[in-house]
């Protein structure tokens, strides 16, 4: 089937490699109630291993983390002790936590499938409902009303409603029998420090209406899955990781663009697959991904069979993609990793990434075991590769990403609660919803924030005239921000209409909140984004991308915790592509540890970072015609700043940038490590010099020195910003044509010599960032590096955590920093590319427009340090 389907595209395929099949491996287990072996037996399947091993520690009583493959069946697990224990203690309640509406909305289906067959049992029915964002006022004074044995929910609920306001929920709350929280996984970074301490604040509570629940916690195949649960959770757990679940065949395919593009291997790919009716998800790391590959499809006979899915749909479009893939009207989805957890679309064959993601292996193993439910089918993974140094690593050690994806392990997983920010304000979250506090009840790290608070005026300490314990008290109450960020904001992308405006000025608090409802009910909300999305990709006059549209950030209006950017939709065929610009500063605040590696310092501490956007690129085929926009916001007086075509324009490709009066500032403290190495580095670039000039001397001498002393990156990049080195270049042929490639070649690296050894530092910075995925679980995308040639007085990188506090991340790479400089070299001198490219060097987040880069001087620079 293999050979078929990917028949004339051999040459492309660089990785191939066979998982056998392996057989289910069963158990039995007999439940209190004889109406729920008959259910089980209605189900029609026999219970795996796993399964039994889990209920067997639940119904002794322990806190259980069951750590199986995606598809493995650990839901029915709860399902089961829920049918069971209501026919037992029909008052008990069960609290369902889910990472997403889309998932919720996915196991509610499942289980009120299963608790009609129950109810034909046994005559009754578990009386379960959907407490999310999206439930509507009435319907949830109608489940307070109703009490129901059931509550699925987020942590996004239970943080902003049903904590607050606990006297609405003490029937759910007294009666708490089981906390199943399911993908357990995916409360990693600043979102799993927000959720585990929603948990501490409800422990609180539960603890007050002396409540002790069990807790199930499900989750993928992490190497630490015990560790993880006791971390977070701050209490003992047993664990169940050894799948009595079967799977099929799996074929793992890797693809490297050689033919084609990226984007065109990935149109032929999906275009087979669709006439084959191979029903498939293809993913992206980026929502912006998706878009851009569905309008290849705009004039394809697969079009209709096709389609994006995305976290940010509305509900109900979730659900109308996910009923017609199910039912087959839909071949293929597009998606982000909105669908790597497991919402059931049904029965899948095939998986196909878009490079390796960001996280490295972890959201790889969880996407491929998407595929292959039917272990009487073949399943078919398939990887493209992108231009990017971890999916260039991975090429050159396939059999290492196919041991990974065989053992199914996920590397460990940091839990960080240190994050003083986060820690500070569910503390005050707390005391405003206990009331009066004990100063005993207050305890482990949280104790060191309340005189911060007290600080602050937000409580106060207080002396209990009858106990004479001390207590806090609430002075101010808070402002509940999202668990989904470290800020206390929200920014939302929406549609520019007058109304809009004129509505939003009026409301403030509950009303407000409704009102943005409303809004995204209408479609009036394009985006939610967070603060670091805003400066990177929302100043005004940039271009963003939702659901294949284009839309330009016009101004922004802050009410209360809110921030609102308006937009204005674009023609669909329009090409603009902006990205922008920024200068970093970063400040050591405290070193918490140090270590060296040769004769390279490398310590870990606390930094404040400083980012300043100071304007945008503007790039693509339509840009005159976005310029006159921009020249209209500036004219309203929206965008302030210099807006300029750029005069040297090549090809069809127009190039223009915008420069802000005033820059937009972003700064944080967080977590990060610095590698200092010696000084005598310094005498690189002049090395780099020599070699290049004695190459360039013996075909003309004088020509060289004539273009090393005319032209200078410094001088251009203001003006020129991302298209200096395709300048330089252009400018060295221009002078040199009769001369040869090696000629210009090492006049050009004569010029990247006058950079100095910044350069070969900033090229460092990013392969480090790139790789940081292979040796620790992380996320290089919550990674940020800054380099300086001179930080009092030593050349310095910098490699910290994006996120405002730190999430724990950035230590994991740090323990394992000596491995992974070593990696660095090797990555590097490995990259076939002559000068740097997006396999190695080049970033896509680079605030300087992967400008100042040099291969050879970081190759040069870790060879003299490594030993």
């Amino acid at each position: 089937m293999i050979e078929e389907l990917f028949k004339g595209l051999e040459s492309e395929i660089v990785g191939l490699h066979e998982i056998p099949p392996k057989r289910g491996e069963y158990g039995e287990f007999k439940f209190r109630n004889e109406e729920v072996n008959e259910l089980v037996k209605r189900l029609g399947f026999r219970l795996y291993s796993h399964q039994v091993k889990a209920l067997e520690k639940l119904y002794s009583g322990k806190n259980v983390v069951v750590s199986t493959p995606t598809a493995s069946g650990k839901s029915e697990i709860f399902r089961l002790f829920i049918f069971d224990e209501i026919l037992s203690s029909p008052s008990s309640t069960f609290l369902l936590i889910y990472p997403t509406r889309a998932l919720i909305n996915n196991q509610m289906e499942k289980f009120e499938k299963e608790n009609t067959i129950f109810e034909e049992i046994c005559g009754k029915r578990v009386r379960a409902e959907v407490l999310t964002g999206d439930t509507e006022w009435e319907k949830r004074r109608e489940i307070i009303r109703s009490k129901p044995n059931v509550i699925f929910t987020t942590p996004d609920m239970l943080h902003h409603h049903i904590l607050p306001r606990w006297r609405d929920y003490f029937w759910l709350l007294k009666g708490l029998r089981l906390l199943v929280v399911d993908e357990l996984h995916v409360y990693r970074g600043i979102f799993g420090t927000n959720v585990a301490y929603v948990f501490k604040r409800l422990f609180l509570r539960l603890k007050r209406l002396s409540s002790s629940p069990q807790i199930l916690a499900l989750s993928a195949t992490l190497r630490n899955p015990k560790e993880f649960a006791e971390q977070f959770f701050e209490t003992e757990f047993e664990e169940v990781k050894e799948a009595g679940s079967p799977s099929p065949r799996r074929i793992i395919v890797m693809f490297e663009p050689r033919r084609f593009t990226g984007e065109q291997l990935i149109k032929q790919i999906v275009e087979r697959l669709t006439r084959k009716n191979i029903k498939t998800l293809v993913f992206f790391d980026s929502r912006k991904g998706t878009e851009r590959i569905m309008r290849l499809f705009l004039f394809s006979d697969a079009f209709d069979r096709i389609t994006t899915y995305k976290g940010t749909l509305t509900k109900r479009e979730r659900f109308l993609i996910e009923r017609d893939f199910r039912e087959g009207n839909l071949t293929v989805l597009l998606t982000t990793n909105a669908l790597e957890l497991g919402i059931d679309i049904g029965d899948l064959d095939a998986v196909i990434n878009y490079g390796i993601p960001s996280d490295g292996l972890f959201s790889l193993i969880q996407r491929f075991g998407r595929a292959g439910r039917d272990p009487n089918r073949i399943a078919i993974n398939g990887i493209i590769l992108r231009r990017n140094g971890l999916d260039y690593y991975y090429k050159e050690h396939f059999d290492e990403l196919v041991e990974g994806i065989e053992k199914g392990l996920v590397e460990k997983i940091p839990v960080n609660l240190d994050n003083e920010k986060i820690a500070k304000k569910h503390l005050h979250y707390a005391i405003a919803e206990l009331g009066v506090v004990s100063i005993k009840e207050i305890e482990g790290r949280w104790k060191r924030f309340i005189k911060t608070l007290v600080e602050e005026g937000y409580v106060e300490v207080t002396r209990n005239p009858i106990t004479g314990e001390e207590e806090i008290r609430l002075r101010r109450p808070p402002v509940y921000s999202s668990i989904r960020t470290a800020s206390d904001e929200s920014y939302f992308l929406v549609v520019d209409e007058p109304w809009i405006r004129g509505a939003l000025q009026r409301k403030r608090g509950a009303e407000l909140l409704r009102f943005v409802n409303y809004l995204k009910v209408r479609g009036m909300v394009v985006e939610e984004v967070d603060e670091i999305e805003f400066h990177r990709s929302l100043l005004p006059g940039m271009v963003y991308l939702s659901r294949g549209r284009p839309y330009m950030a016009v101004d922004k209006i802050k009410i209360e915790k809110f921030h609102f950017v308006f937009a204005r939709p674009l023609p669909i065929e329009e090409e603009i592509d902006t990205s922008s610009s920024k200068i970093e500063n970063i400040e050591i605040l405290e070193v918490k540890d140090e270590k060296t590696v040769g004769p390279i310092k490398v310590k870990f501490g606390r930094l404040r970072v400083r980012h300043e956007y100071t304007g945008y690129a503007v790039r693509g085929r339509d840009v005159e015609r976005h310029v006159k926009r921009l020249e209209e916001l500036k004219d309203e007086g929206i965008l302030r700043g210099e807006i300029d075509i750029v005069p040297y324009i090549w090809e069809s490709w127009k190039f223009a940038r915008v420069l802000f009066d005033t820059p937009y500032i972003r700064e944080f403290e967080t977590e990060g490590f610095w590698l200092e190495f010696p000084n005598d580095i310094r005498i690189v670039p002049e090395e780099e010099f020599r070699e290049f000039f004695a190459v360039a001397s013996e075909i003309d001498p004088e020509l060289a020195m004539f273009l090393y002393n005319r032209i200078s990156r410094k001088s251009l990049f203001p003006t020129l910003l991302g298209a200096t080195t395709h300048y330089i270049r252009s400018f060295i042929l221009h002078h040199a044509k009769d001369k040869g490639e090696e000629f210009a070649f090492a006049v050009k690296k004569m010029i990247d010599s006058k950079d100095g050894i910044g350069s070969g530092l900033h090229a460092i910075e990013h392969n480090i960032i790139k790789l940081a995925p292979v040796v620790t679980h992380v996320d290089s995308r919550e990674i940020g590096g800054y380099s300086y040639d001179d930080f009092h007085g030593k050349p310095v990188i910098f490699i910290y955590d994006g996120n405002e506090g730190g999430s724990g991340i950035i230590r994991q790479v740090y323990e394992n920093v000596e491995k992974l400089m070593y990696r660095s070299l090797e990555h590097i001198k490995k990259c076939p590319c002559k000068d740097g490219c997006p396999a190695c060097i080049y970033s896509p987040k680079c605030g300087t427009f992967n400008e100042f880069l040099d291969k050879w001087m970081a190759i040069r620079i870790w060879e003299k340090v490594l030993p």
